[in-house]
């Protein structure tokens, strides 16, 4: 019985000393990089890559000279792993080129089939500047980030889909992988230059809330009409196929626009002031994700629309209104209006008088026997026509 005591205080001391200690939280591992493992493919771009001694790897592309097209370059590891645990990918990438980067991520299963981020599904942007997470999706296949953009990108893996494949996107599963990269396509004479490193897998558990995120997207129209007189309105929402349904969602404009506003709930609203040919709307999910939304703005057509006489339906501006009078014309003197009111309403009084004289008239003696005269003269002929 003594000895049963003892394993209890003594596994009671061990509990007590092993809650002391501090906890860590589990990190995602970077992937470590080798030069020899690196490999290159392209379609005529020229590619120079370099790997520093931190892992981080420098991509240089060149489509200078080349004929008219497009062209692309694909930097992968070749290397086997198992991915079959994780649920996202994370990188940081620096853009140093002096125009936009598009790329897109490439996964090579075990089975040869590849995997990269389908168009209508979410990857995840965020600059080390603001760190205000942005849900952005490709657009013909590649993620678009501005010139001198630093900052992470995280991959979530509901977002990929088999190549050429959109309705798998979502429904792939990672397992043994042969090689993973970053693609590029870009024009005849262009050139890229792009630093990637801190390259994270991260696990599934801790990748959950971000593959809910992929399929948010803001719904609403694309192109609106600046009015000519009045307002222009619209409705915005956010949609989402995942099952925990519709997140809280704050609509807002991502930058002051005169003549534009945006309620919370997503009413868009345009004034004839407003003069931009294109505005962005930002949506704030859960307080933390931010999806971005931008609506073109075209000129109204149908005011302006001729008549069969030439004559155009537009309204046309104070200056274009022809002047029926002069605003220092006589005629617009208060004192001329009542003279001309005073003029009408004796003109009327003299017209009654008149008139009252004349029906007086009528009734008078002598008016009286002409009629009796009248009437004895058809009491004689009975039978006149």
């Amino acid at each position: 019985m003594i000895k049963k005591w003892k394993q209890l205080i003594l596994a009671a001391s061990f509990a007590i000393l092993w809650s002391l200690l501090p906890v860590q939280a589990v990190q995602a591992e970077q992937l470590k990089l080798s030069g020899s493992t690196l490999r290159e493919w392209n379609n005529g771009t020229q590619v120079d890559t370099h790997m520093d001694k931190n892992g981080s790897i420098q991509i240089q592309t060149s489509t200078e000279g080349l004929k008219k097209g497009y062209y692309s370059a694909y930097i992968y590891e070749l290397r086997n792993r198992d991915w079959s645990s994780y649920g996202a990918l994370t990188f940081s990438i620096r853009n140093e080129s002096e125009q936009t980067l598009p790329f897109n991520v490439v996964i090579t299963r075990a089975d040869q089939s590849s995997l990269t981020v389908a168009d209508n599904r979410n990857v995840i942007v965020v600059p080390k500047a603001t760190k205000e997470a942005t849900l952005v999706h490709p657009t013909a296949g590649l993620i678009k980030l501005k010139p001198g953009f630093v900052g992470q990108i995280r991959i979530p893996f509901s977002s990929l889909m088999a190549q050429d494949k959109a309705k798998t996107a979502g429904l792939v599963k990672l397992g043994k992988i042969t090689g993973w990269g970053i693609t590029t396509t870009t024009t005849e004479n262009a050139k890229l230059n792009l630093r990637v490193g801190n390259i994270k897998p991260v696990s599934r558990k801790q990748a959950a809330a971000e593959n809910e995120l992929t399929t948010l997207q803001i719904t609403g129209e694309e192109r609106m009409v600046k009015p000519e007189a009045g307002e222009s309105i619209a409705q915005y929402e956010v949609h989402s196929s995942s099952s925990k349904g519709i997140p809280k969602t704050s609509f807002q404009l991502d930058s002051p626009v005169q003549g534009a506003s945006i309620t919370p709930d997503g009413l868009l609203t345009l004034q004839t002031a407003v003069q931009p040919k294109s505005l962005t709307i930002r949506a704030l999910v859960n307080g933390k994700w931010n999806l971005t939304y931008t609506v073109m703005m075209d000129q109204s057509t149908a005011m302006n629309v001729q008549e069969k006489d030439g004559t155009k339906r537009a309204i046309p501006s104070p200056d274009q209104v022809t002047k029926v009078v002069n605003p220092t014309d006589p005629l617009m003197e208060p004192w001329m209006e009542w003279l001309i009111r005073i003029i009408l309403s004796a003109a009327g009084i003299l017209t009654l008088a008149a008139y009252g004289f004349w029906r007086k008239g009528k009734n008078t003696a002598r008016a009286q026997k002409r009629r009796s005269r009248r009437e004895q003269r058809r009491a004689r002929r009975p039978f006149s026509m």
